[in-house]
């Protein structure tokens, strides 16, 4: 593979290059399906495995331009303070816009405290947090079950981390998780609307 050997290289502009061609023909949601998780897949240097995965966490956000402005239920995303595996968190983002989320995305190793200010002042209407490990301290999970909108939780501590935080646990692989989580969102966009405004 062309891109497996540029990255064995570290050939930047070549990578870049034969990214551009992936990108033309594969839709920016299923991107890292298939083609970034098979090339990281194929890597065992962790020079090459980093340098891969670094190009790809930036070709992805290229691709998010706009997430922010799309019309729809506000969505949070963020990694656990403990965590940086953001690549499946801004492809799950991407299938959010696609599905008319908006997005705002706090990125890696995201402390809870300005994830839930990130919330509160964006009026979000749902987060998503990616977590790899189990452990998070009791003041990050009481400032997390406190959030006023749901919280779903991706990532190989997806289930342990869910229950502990009333969350909801979900495959950020799984096709369906996408429509699940805009969802959730525009039940909880429709339920403050439906509020009566303060007096």
């Amino acid at each position: 593979m062309r891109l497996e050997r540029a990255v064995h290289r570290f050939r930047l502009q070549s990578a870049h290059n034969l990214l551009d061609e992936a990108f033309a023909t594969v839709p920016p949601e299923a991107f890292l399906r298939d083609v970034g998780r098979p090339l990281l897949a194929r890597l065992d240097d962790a020079a090459e495995l980093r340098f891969a995965t670094s190009l790809l966490e930036l070709r992805l956000l290229a691709q998010a331009q706009g997430w922010e402005r799309v019309h729809g239920p506000l969505v949070v995303l963020a990694c656990a303070p403990s965590d940086d595996a953001v690549l499946e968190l801004i492809a799950l983002g991407l299938a959010l816009a696609a599905r008319h989320c908006r997005i705002s995305y706090l990125g890696a190793a995201t402390p809870v405290d300005a994830l839930a200010e990130a919330v509160a002042r964006q009026r979000a209407a749902a987060v998503v947090l990616a977590t790899e490990s189990a452990a998070l301290d009791r003041r990050d999970g009481a400032e997390l079950r406190a959030l006023p909108c749901p919280l779903v939780v991706v990532g190989r501590a997806r289930e342990p981390i869910a229950r502990s935080l009333a969350g909801v646990a979900l495959d950020a692989d799984a096709p369906t998780t996408p429509t699940r989580i805009a969802g959730l969102a525009r039940r909880q966009s429709s339920r403050r609307s439906d509020e009566p405004s303060p007096t």
